[in-house]
């Protein structure tokens, strides 16, 4: 017997899901509404309930949580008080390696060159650190994302060395999350190499980008490369530092 899902939606707009193993036994059966505005999910195991999980917004959420949306939903089933509340768990664990993330942070920006210098108001930052000199460069989420996504040959290379991939001792953790605000060092001709091939390229990608949407803001990088590229060119220094922050 192959694995079977009923799919059922009543009158109000509630669609319930079950999916039964291949012997007939319920594995587990979820209520819901909309894309998750709302939802419960039941997991059997040999017939018997062993979990329950709630939804809420398009997210994982905890007991109280649920209890607090279903009052506008009628038919939507109560939670069970007597079950793990998994929802609560995972949202307590994601606040305490929050507060553990932040701490590390400010512990990783106390022992860097960058602590002698003032604190940007952006959230998307980075400095090249040559002795008591420096240049800063912001940016926006957006822009180091679009260099990710676009096909342009030097971005992944310039992200990397300019340690968007994050820090090149630690392998990245998925449970800690985007490591936020660390120090890197890279070879100087390298980052002038790379700035001076992405600015030809955004460059270009600017002036054949009529087609998007007006309404999407300019790419930052046409005007922040050329101050970056004039620092770096001069510079004696064989190796920067360079504390990027971002997001």
């Amino acid at each position: 017997m192959e694995r079977v899902t009923q799919h059922e939606e009543l009158p109000s707009g509630k669609v319930i899901i079950r999916n039964f193993a291949e012997d007939g036994s319920l594995l587990n059966e979820q209520h819901t509404y909309g894309p998750l505005d709302i939802g419960i999910k039941y997991d059997f195991r040999a017939g018997v309930k062993v979990n329950e999980t709630y939804f809420s917004k398009q997210r994982l959420v905890s007991r109280k949580s649920y209890e607090r949306a279903r009052v506008v939903y009628s038919d939507m089933p109560p939670a069970d008080g007597s079950s793990e509340d998994w929802g609560a768990a995972v949202r307590q664990a994601a606040r305490r390696q929050q507060r553990q993330n932040k701490a590390e942070a400010a512990q990783r920006l106390a022992e860097s060159a960058e602590s002698q210098f003032p604190r940007p108001t952006s959230t998307n930052w980075l400095r090249v650190i040559a002795r008591e000199t420096a240049h800063l460069v912001v940016f926006a989420s957006r822009d180091w994302k679009m260099l990710s996504r676009e096909p342009l040959p030097t971005a992944s290379e310039w992200l990397r060395l300019f340690g968007f991939s994050g820090p090149p001792d630690r392998a990245p953790s998925v449970a800690k999350g985007l490591e936020v605000g660390f120090e890197i060092s890279s070879e100087r001709i390298a980052l002038l190499d790379a700035s001076r091939s992405l600015l030809t390229e955004v460059t270009a990608q600017s002036g054949t980008s009529g087609a998007r949407s007006k309404r999407q803001p300019p790419s930052a990088w046409p005007t922040v490369l050329p101050p970056l590229i004039d620092f770096l060119a001069g510079l004696d220094e064989a190796t920067v530092k360079i504390f990027n922050h971002h997001r």
